[in-house]
């Protein structure tokens, strides 16, 4: 419980982040996927309760981190020391643009977590949405995969849309219908569309105009 309390301090005062750590119940089962499907629905549930909503993926990321950190301390079978690793996090951003871009991939990865758990890795994941990436200008797809692989803690660099943001953004939904099917991607698509439209962060909400 101490490493969520601590992820979650980001986000909370430390008696709200307490509280909040309290509420996580780790999966009996030590299988990675029960792990990450256990840690989505605790992200979803403390952002409803902490006024947190469309911050899932990153309050997701950022308990994985804390949790491997903890688990250096552990046996190697542990299952976030096996598959999390080098996941990427959050953290100040330079620019709107890249702000609405790193969340917007986080969001979709968390989505595809949760929907092919059977074939899911951010290792895999990410080498797919790299190789569906060719149209990104190179340079501005070098600042991504710097930041997928962990090089950078953070997605720099501008994002416009009709440049390279919405490039970005439709090579991320190509990579998604492939391991979803094209009729479940458009509806997690739509339904992080939407949750970016309806958030209180004024750097998510206009999504519509990368699209």
């Amino acid at each position: 419980m101490e490493a969520v309390t601590w992820a979650l301090t980001a986000y909370l005062e430390p008696p709200q982040a307490r509280q909040a750590a309290a509420l996580w119940q780790r999966p009996a089962s030590t299988d990675a996927s029960s792990v990450l499907v256990g840690l989505s629905r605790y992200c979803r549930q403390i952002a409803q309760q902490f006024d947190l909503q469309g911050r899932e993926a990153e309050l997701h990321l950022r308990i994985i981190r804390a949790l491997q950190a903890q688990s250096r301390a552990q046996p190697p079978n542990d299952p976030f020391a096996r598959q999390a690793v080098d996941a990427p996090v959050s953290s100040p951003l330079e620019s709107s643009s890249a702000t609405l871009m790193q969340r917007f991939l986080l969001a979709i990865e968390q989505h595809v977590a949760q929907e092919a758990r059977p074939l899911y890795s951010p290792q895999r994941w990410r080498q797919s949405l790299i190789q569906d990436g060719r149209k990104v200008p190179p340079v501005a797809m070098q600042q991504a995969c710097d930041w997928l692989w962990g090089r950078t803690s953070a997605l720099h660099g501008d994002w416009p849309a009709r440049g390279a943001g919405t490039r970005l953004i439709n090579a991320a939904y190509v990579t998604m219908a492939e391991w979803l099917g094209p009729v479940r991607a458009d509806a997690c698509f739509t339904q992080i569309v939407r949750e970016f439209e309806q958030s209180r962060d004024p750097a998510l909400t206009n999504i519509r105009s990368y699209l």
